[in-house]
């Protein structure tokens, strides 16, 4: 699976994969995203694999495989 989209609503973060799945994490998992403004949240690079996302300014990384965490709770995008 590889990193098509990622985005933001008030609370989560969402990536969309190639496969189609949607998957969504509470920004509070991610401190570092969750005290970030608007603009600094959406000035990332997908990975060359296109399996994590990077925030050169928040020195923050995640993996696709960290949005699969199943010891938390997921959540999902409404369409």
């Amino acid at each position: 699976m590889k990193i098509d989209k990622v985005w933001f609503d008030e609370n989560n973060i969402y990536v969309v994969t190639d496969s189609g799945h949607t998957i969504g994490n509470p920004l509070a998992w991610f401190k570092r995203l969750q005290n970030a403004s608007p603009e600094q949240r959406y000035n990332f690079e997908i990975g060359p694999e296109h399996d994590s996302v990077h925030w050169e300014e928040l020195d923050e990384d995640l993996s696709l495989e960290s949005f699969f965490d199943f010891n938390r709770q997921l959540n999902y995008a409404r369409i």
